[in-house]
């Protein structure tokens, strides 16, 4: 039983998320995705059993719900292998530490045979808060760092209750894992309550109370967390009314849906996207009508100074910089630039060009893939050796150290400051949101997410990074190589998209407001850090109790 309640939870979380059954994720198997597992981890006797049950559920659900990573260029098998173990991994420690948790130090078997009432009732009673916490404080954690990876939360789901996301604003994507993982664990100990009842040992006026109050705790734990849901509902539908854009921009966004990682076949690649937006701007009135044209990350293969033999001479039935003679608007695309105290290196970089063909500034991503952008001791000949010859991969990227906002100028003379997270750095909240403390009025994501051949993958993309708009009260715009290009406002709503892995280029509409404060963007994943560190210090905490009896 043990076994099919873990392979419940591995299926139903996959299929909370974007996936191709349910192109935006499914709200209810979200809501109920942890139950089976969190009822595995109540009835089962060890620790160690628990983390076992873990290892599968981290195994399984991730598998499932990230098997297009198995289409990441040479070396997928590593990609794939790596985030499955990785999470195998988590999940092992994890389900040990809800399991203490749970039990508050002591086997399952131990805790179905309380001294008294009232052992019995505080051993219990706040038990679906204190798992919601330490769920919380795991996405948080597997979130951050060289190794982070904000994919497959149980926020997702419910935040496609746009009204229930406005919450972000006070506690980020955080916010909603915790709502999410109250609801799951108030039904599991609901069911769990039921399960026991039976079991529970003792007799006449003893048995009488221990049901009584058990069988009252985990409604009141699931009605608390049904208010919270409804609060935040009604404080999102009013915040949500008094949002209001200051001005519009037209921006031209490209989509060339070729592959650039092609050998041989960035010239095609980087045709296709001049090609695609000189027709659009053939179409529109003039030039004048677009303030500026949108490429996707690493649109440009080699490093833009302004003065390139290269860019002068590809591609060769129009070079690069002939295209931006006839443009005539400025340029935002992805591209390398030299980095590292020798300029030797490279950082994938996100740059602005003027119409003059000028390069008015770039950012260098920070948050760079691991094992696949930056690699732990690269500067070892064996590690270098090791990576090229067995993974397939030839170099890493150097990271940026700077969130300063690049100047996008307009018809009128003025400059609005831009914030280029590029990739998966708009899944991050606090790059997007260093960016707009720093002053970026608009959130510009430059991606590729092409080699994922999946609209799932490019979805789920896009639902983590849909919640920065709400966050900081900015509107992100998403330019990719195959999608998911849109234009998403600060209520969080995506407002008009191009369709995926198709090539074409649209004029966009974007919505610019007025700088807002948000508590995330005062002080950032404060909620996150802070769930994280309860669970730990409960960890500590029952452990103390345990050990002195």
């Amino acid at each position: 039983m043990n076994l099919t309640l873990t392979l419940a939870s591995s299926l139903l979380l996959p299929l909370s998320l974007p996936n191709e059954l349910f192109p935006t994720g499914a709200i209810l198997p979200g809501l109920l995705a942890l139950v089976p597992v969190l009822l595995v981890v109540y009835r089962t006797a060890s620790r160690r059993s628990a983390s076992r049950y873990g290892l599968l559920f981290g195994t399984v659900s991730t598998l499932l719900g990230n098997y297009w990573l198995a289409f990441f260029g040479e070396f997928s098998v590593w990609t794939i292998g790596g985030v499955v173990i990785a999470y195998a991994g988590y999940n092992y420690l994890l389900f040990g530490y809800l399991h203490f948790i749970a039990h508050r130090g002591r086997s399952a078997v131990d805790t179905l045979a309380p001294l008294t009432v009232e052992r019995a009732h505080r051993g219990t009673a706040m038990r679906p808060l204190w798992i919601a916490v330490a769920w919380t404080g795991y996405e948080y954690l597997k979130s951050v760092g060289f190794l982070g990876y904000p994919w497959g939360l149980v926020a997702y789901p419910l935040a496609t209750l746009n009204s229930v996301a406005q919450i972000a604003e006070m506690g980020g994507v955080w916010a909603l894992s915790f709502l999410a993982a109250y609801i799951n664990s108030s039904v599991a100990e609901l069911f769990y309550t039921r399960e026991t009842r039976s079991a529970t040992p003792g007799t006449g006026s003893f048995r009488r109370s221990l049901t009584h109050r058990t069988t009252l705790l985990a409604p009141r734990h699931l009605l608390a967390a049904v208010l919270l849901v409804v609060s935040a509902g009604a404080f999102g539908t009013w915040r949500v009314s008094t949002l209001q854009p200051v001005e519009n921009l037209d921006l031209l966004l490209v989509q060339q849906n070729i592959d650039s990682w092609r050998p041989g076949g960035f010239p095609d690649a980087l045709m296709q996207a001049q090609e695609l937006t000189l027709s659009r701007l053939r179409d529109l009135d003039s030039a004048d009508s677009v303030d500026a044209v949108v490429w996707s990350e690493t649109a440009l293969r080699r490093p833009y100074t302004g003065a390139s033999n290269y860019y002068s001479q590809t591609p060769a039935v129009m070079p690069f910089v002939a295209f931006l003679d006839r443009m005539n608007v400025p340029l935002i695309t992805g591209a390398p630039m030299p980095a590292g105290a020798d300029g030797r290196d490279a950082a994938n970089s996100a740059l602005v060009i003027s119409p003059e063909g000028v390069l008015l500034g770039s950012y260098a991503k920070q948050q760079l893939v691991p094992f696949a952008e930056r690699i732990p001791l690269w500067h070892l000949t064996w590690v270098r050796r090791f990576f090229r010859e067995v993974v397939g991969l030839q170099g890493t990227w150097v990271p940026g150290a700077q969130s300063n906002p690049l100047p996008l100028p307009l018809a009128d003379g003025r400059r609005i400051p831009i914030g280029t997270p590029i990739c998966f750095e708009d899944a991050f909240g606090w790059v997007p949101r260093r960016m707009a403390r720093s002053g970026a009025r608009l959130l510009i994501n430059l991606t590729n997410d092409s080699w994922s051949r999946q609209e799932s993958a490019q979805t789920q993309h896009f639902a983590a990074a849909r919640l920065r708009t709400i966050e900081l009260r900015t509107t992100l715009v998403r330019s990719t190589n195959s999608g998911l290009s849109t234009v998403v406002d600060a209520r969080g709503v995506a407002t008009q998209s191009l369709p995926m892995f198709s090539a074409t280029a649209r004029s966009v509409t974007v919505p610019l407001y007025p700088e807002m404060w948000t508590l995330y963007r005062a002080l950032g994943d404060w909620l996150g850090i802070l769930a994280a560190a309860g669970a730990i210090l409960r960890v500590i905490w029952l452990a103390i109790r345990r050990d002195r009896g």
